[in-house]
């Protein structure tokens, strides 16, 4: 099942996207973000209307407790080192394609 995403069926990354197309790979994942996007925007609703109290970018979700009985400024800290791996993260990638 993993021919299609094998090196000879994409050789390189510039053309990764359109091959992808047309074996319905991106289709597929389209549908399943746009699904998630849906079903986020009901947050959005309420924190517009002021009806949810969170930060912006504030999921929830912290399933390893890295930030359970932690501090204000330390929490804050946290947030900034995930928010600056994330930005090289992104670089790095557009580094390597």
């Amino acid at each position: 099942p993993g021919d299609i995403y094998s090196v000879e069926s994409i050789p390189n990354a510039y053309n990764a996207h359109n091959i992808l197309v047309e074996q319905g790979s991106m289709s597929f994942l389209l549908l399943v973000i746009g699904f998630i996007e849906v079903c986020s925007g009901a947050a959005l609703v309420q924190v517009s209307k002021g009806e949810l109290d969170r930060e912006a970018g504030d999921f929830g979700l912290d399933p390893l407790m890295f930030l359970k009985d932690k501090t204000k400024e330390e929490s804050d800290k946290m947030k900034l080192r995930e928010l600056l791996n994330g930005r090289l993260a992104m670089l790095a990638f557009g580094a390597v394609s």
